[in-house]
């Protein structure tokens, strides 16, 4: 079979929802002409929908290495590069304590590579949220609702910050107030 041929083949198992036999056959049509740049794209959108991140990458970063004009292959390896850095900024937030000063750049990094991804700014909010960063928290979520106004879990964060950034000034000035007292 040629690569076509393959191609046809996966997009077949695609449609009847079978996406590891879609793989194999994504792969398949790389094996036919491993330096065509669109087999490789494509096998790399299905290896990150099985969840193979690791390989995705790599065949997206073969793809823009072969073709690095073409804007669709390079906002793939971004998009997977940004879902990196937000699996490792997880990792680092569900530490107890969690790490979120370790954990801000690679979100900050992640915002960069994919400014659309509801879910890198609600991570970051609240990673600012864990550093104590209010001001940050706010900012972003608000971006986000911006970007995402039927995003409830957005909404409440948002809600549960302001709160949460009012009892600390609270906090701050009442014990500000009973030291001048003494």
């Amino acid at each position: 079979m040629n690569g076509e041929q393959c191609l046809e083949q996966a997009y077949q198992y695609l449609l009847a929802g079978d996406f590891e036999a879609a793989e194999e056959w994504f792969l398949k049509a790389v094996e036919t002409n491993p330096d065509e740049p669109s087999y490789i794209y494509r096998a790399s959108i299905t290896l990150a929908r099985n969840g193979k991140l690791g390989e995705a990458l790599s065949f997206a970063g073969r793809a823009v290495e072969l073709a690095p004009e073409e804007p669709a292959f390079v906002l793939h390896l971004r998009t997977l590069e940004s879902k990196k850095l937000l699996a490792g900024a997880k990792s680092l937030l569900l530490h107890v304590p969690p790490e979120a000063e370790e954990a801000i750049p690679m979100l900050r990094e992640a915002a960069r590579l994919d400014p659309l991804s509801g879910e890198v700014k609600l991570l970051l909010a609240v990673a600012y949220r864990y550093a104590g960063d209010y001001r940050l928290a706010l900012a972003t979520l608000r971006e986000l609702v911006e970007l995402q106004p039927q995003n409830e879990e957005a909404k409440r964060i948002l809600r549960e910050t302001r709160q949460e950034r009012r009892l600390s000034i609270k906090q701050i000035y009442t014990s500000n107030n009973h030291t001048k007292d003494w």
